[in-house]
């Protein structure tokens, strides 16, 4: 099926926008073998000695192995062989040729990188990257800035790294928007779009809207794995296309004044979406009167 050397695909977020939906998806296609890593990470490198050493414990461990693949599917010979590889590369200088000998496992199957820091990827690893991988599609997927960062902020409160405080102090709240360096850097689907159009402009890159997961996730799951090179017909096991393992994770209340807060700090971000992206973040835009 496949005839690119490397990752078929990239998938550089955003963060809280469904890819781990979309690992699920892939893990159990027919079609695809993804590593038994959702965020391989590795272009962010180089990859330190702990987490080397950290997956080469696990690969020889049956027991921390099924504790830290649950919701894995089973892991086979090659994927242990992945795990083995990966941890050789503990301190050792990011190079293109090790990520590409990542995905030699894949046999004849469909592989790709699911890693939404990859979105904050340094220019020059951009276009290494376009240079390196001509044949990789980019894939972005996209969400509600608004919702995203309620999403990501409410996973640091269930994290115990969000002073809950901040939701009566808007100075607070507003100082935390601007300086907490996870929102900085995660929360602006359109620069990491524009980053990637403008050093690696050859690469067939694509994005999809969190929208269409939520709302319509058999036409979104089939119109991803299509464009991916899959057959959408093939079920993902026996898993259904709204399938979320997260559903149940609590969010905190969103105020009218905390939403307020968040619509100014984000104006800006929820326009250049619009433009940029068109359909659902249109709609994003009108929502919030932006």
């Amino acid at each position: 099926m496949p005839s690119v050397v490397g990752p078929d695909f990239i998938c550089i977020g955003m963060q809280k926008a469904g890819t781990g939906w979309l690992f699920d998806q892939l893990q159990f296609h027919p079609d695809f073998w993804t590593p038994p890593i959702k965020e391989l990470r590795y272009l962010n490198g180089p990859y330190t000695k702990s987490l080397a050493e950290k997956f080469l414990r696990i690969s020889r461990n049956p027991k921390r192995l099924q504790k830290a693949f649950a919701n894995r599917r089973p892991l086979e010979p090659r994927d242990i062989a992945f795990l083995e590889l990966v941890a050789g590369y503990g301190d050792l200088p990011m190079d293109v040729d090790r990520y590409i000998a990542m995905f030699a496992f894949k046999g004849d199957q469909l592989t790709g990188d699911i890693t939404p820091g990859y979105g904050l990827l340094q220019e020059g690893r951009i276009e290494t990257v376009g240079d390196r991988l001509p044949d990789t599609r980019i894939l972005l997927v996209v969400r509600d800035p608004i919702a995203r960062v309620w999403s990501q902020i409410s996973m640091a409160h269930r994290n115990e790294n969000f002073d809950i405080d901040l939701l009566e102090d808007l100075v607070g709240l507003r100082r935390y928007l601007r300086e907490t360096e996870s929102i900085r850097r995660f929360a602006y689907a359109s620069q990491v779009a524009e980053r990637w159009h403008a050093r690696a402009p050859a690469l067939e890159f694509r994005h999809f809207f969190f929208d269409d997961i939520a709302e319509r996730p058999e036409n979104a799951r089939a119109e991803i794995i299509a464009w991916l090179g899959g057959n959408p017909e093939k079920p993902s096991g026996n898993l259904a296309a709204g399938h979320n393992r997260k559903a149940r994770e609590e969010k905190l209340p969103l105020s009218e004044q905390v939403r307020s807060v968040l619509v100014e700090h984000f104006s800006d971000e929820l326009r250049a979406c619009a433009r940029l992206f068109g359909g659902h973040a249109e709609a994003w835009a009108a929502r919030y009167g932006v």
